[in-house]
């Protein structure tokens, strides 16, 4: 039989024994709880129904008295309160009957019929102004009698109830002792079969791999001659076999070391830590340049005395790939030649196991067309990235320009009245929007976090969120959520820039008005570009209701200069969410973005606590990741 076929049979008696004593637990322990639970939870219920009429009870009797002592009339208020108790209370006592029997029940059903009656009584009393008569009849046959008599005898129901959920509780008690009882048995089964199966899989598997791991240690220091004893017909005994003929294999093999050591296209030699060289070829490209009757056996440094000049340290190279095993490559270093002439190589260092010792073999690649390649290549790219980035800069200075010179043009020689004081306030405010533009481009290609300090979220939120004209927010339904003293550390300057252009981008994302929601909290939540367990986090969410973005605009949408919107010559488009991302980014957090199309976009902005005030005291959720 195989290995798999033996493996197969032990797993599936494993299976089916793990199946079947699962099935019969979990079923044992579901219905044993099931009914301990019921019953424990129907008399908690019927506990709490009888506490709610006791105290029904009294209300009525009090809101009775009242009417009674102030003789104010009887409002249908008053009446409906009264029939919905009678009537629950008639309810639950029938209901006590049908099920539970007793004179308990019984005698509460016979004091509901005759409390109706007294209630009756007494109302009609009062209906007819005959209040001295009301309050006798209050007093002597409701409040004295029948109502405390119901109290009593639904405080002993209750007291029954109690104790039959102490019996309960006490019946799931015996329920666990029993559970704990039945997992001890089945852990004492498994046990049983762990150690069956250990001693199968021993002799199975673990003694066979043993002998196969010591064959491919013997193999790897080198002795080829060793043989796997191969006692069986199955897997690990094909293994075996296979392992011996891979030695005869690799016998062979040695053979062919030497035509395909001297066929490599790279140069390459094998050398001790001192230096000393082993084995030499050069590739066709001579890239070293010496023959190897002039190489083996002499130091590195003897055979290409220029190398000493080079940025690449021979010795300890040779010494920390021996030492280390740990293998070294550099690319596009610039070399010497044998004859003065410089070139482009790859160096790699690496591990070799020869003759039993450990040595370093250098492998030299002629790389000069490759860097000639790469060199132009990316003159090209920063070429091509350097015209797109002038390009946009250049479309939108084009615009504030424009304005500027446009407005500037109609300004005539008939003297500064004030339409064209106008006009030329209106040039300079172009103007000033050109000169901010580079400013929002430095900000956020720089890492500068300007002036950090704690600042309270929820006040400089509610403040810029006041300063703001009523003309810009007039159709727009704005709805707050500040937590109190949610403190973070970030920039003033910097963080009034991102609540101003979260603000302006959700009113540009709704130009038809909608609802702009603003919320600030802390959560507890970590970074999902760093490898940093999670932290508390002072939280800004705006969110609007606009058109939402597709899953593409998402991926650009902090890209400087990016926008999906026309440009104009109101101010320079495509920067506002970049110069957003930037400061979060420099002040060391993050940014969210949940946004789908005709669902509207909420951006998440998490940062960093601030230390001006300890922490709330409560438990901060947890944000989405």
């Amino acid at each position: 039989m195989s290995l798999r076929k033996k493996l197969i049979i032990l797993h599936g008696a494993f299976a089916v024994f793990a199946v079947v004593t699962a099935s019969a637990t979990i079923y044992g322990v579901q219905l044993r709880l099931k009914n301990a639970i019921t019953s424990f939870e129907q008399l908690i219920d019927q506990s709490s129904t009888v506490e709610q009429l006791r105290l029904a009870s009294q209300r009525q009797t009090l809101r009775l008295r009242d009417i009674v002592e102030s003789r104010s009339t009887v409002n249908a208020a008053y009446l409906a309160d009264r029939d919905a108790f009678l009537t629950r209370l008639g309810e639950t006592s029938q209901f006590g009957i049908n099920r539970r029997g007793g004179g308990d029940w019984k005698e509460v059903a016979s004091l509901t019929k005759r409390l109706r009656e007294e209630y009756d009584r007494c109302l009609v009393f009062v209906q007819n102004s005959e209040f001295d008569e009301a309050n006798r009849v209050f007093a002597e046959s409701i409040e004295s009698d029948l109502a405390s008599a119901l109290n009593s005898r639904l405080r002993t129901i209750q007291s029954s109830f109690e104790s039959a959920r102490n019996d309960s509780v006490n019946l799931l008690l015996s329920t666990n002792n029993q559970l704990l009882g039945l997992a001890a048995l089945v852990a004492a089964l498994c046990g049983v079969l762990v150690l069956a199966g250990s001693e199968v899989v021993h002799r199975w598997l673990i003694a066979p791999i043993t002998k196969l791991h010591k064959a491919t240690a013997e193999f790897a220091a080198g002795d080829l001659d060793y043989r796997v004893q191969v006692n069986s017909d199955d897997e690990l005994g094909t293994l075996g076999t296979s392992l011996n003929e891979m030695a005869a294999s690799l016998g062979r093999s040695e053979s062919r070391y030497r035509s395909l050591f001297e066929n490599l296209r790279d140069a390459l030699f094998i050398c001790d830590a001192e230096g000393t060289i082993l084995e030499y070829h050069d590739s066709d490209t001579q890239v070293l340049g010496a023959n190897p009757d002039e190489a083996v056996g002499r130091k590195i440094l003897d055979v290409w005395p220029e190398w000493e000049d080079s940025s690449w340290d021979w010795q300890a190279v040779t010494t920390r790939v021996i030492g280390t095993g740990v293998s070294l490559r550099e690319i596009d270093i610039e070399w010497p030649g044998r004859h003065e002439e410089r070139t482009t190589v790859d160096i790699m260092g690496y591990p070799v196991e020869y003759h039993g010792s450990r040595y370093a073999a250098i492998v030299i690649r002629d790389a000069t067309q490759r860097a000639n390649l790469r060199r132009l290549g990316r003159r090209s790219e920063t070429m091509e990235a350097s015209v797109n980035f002038a390009r946009g800069i250049a479309h939108d200075f084009k615009n504030y320009l424009n304005s500027a010179v446009t407005t500037l043009s109609l300004i005539g020689p008939s003297g500064n009245n004030g339409k064209d004081a106008d006009r030329v306030k209106t040039a300079q405010l172009a103007c000033q929007e050109a000169a901010n533009f580079s400013p929002r481009l430095l900000s956020f290609a720089t890492a500068d976090e300007g002036t950090p300090e704690p600042l309270d979220l929820s006040e400089t939120t509610s403040t810029i969120l006041d300063s703001l004209d009523e003309p810009f927010l007039s159709n727009l339904e704005i709805q707050k959520s500040f937590d109190s003293s949610v403190f973070v550390r970030m920039d003033r300057d910097y963080l009034t820039r991102v609540v101003l252009n979260l603000i302006r981008n959700a009113k540009e994302a709704m130009p038809n008005g909608g609802k702009l929601n603003i919320e600030t909290k802390y959560a507890v939540t970590s970074n999902p570009l760093e490898n940093h367990p999670p932290a508390n986090h002072g939280v800004l969410v705006v969110s609007d209701s606009g058109t939402g973005m597709t899953d593409e605009v998402k991926s650009r949408l902090f890209e400087p200069l990016f926008t999906t919107k026309p440009r104009t010559i109101e101010g320079p488009r495509g920067m506002g969410l970049a110069v957003v991302y930037a400061a979060v980014r420099n002040a060391g957090g993050f940014v969210q973005i949940v946004s789908e199309v005709n669902e509207g976009t909420a951006i998440h902005v998490y940062l960093p606590p601030g230390q001006g005030r300890p922490m709330p005291n409560h438990n901060p959720t947890v944000a989405e990741s």
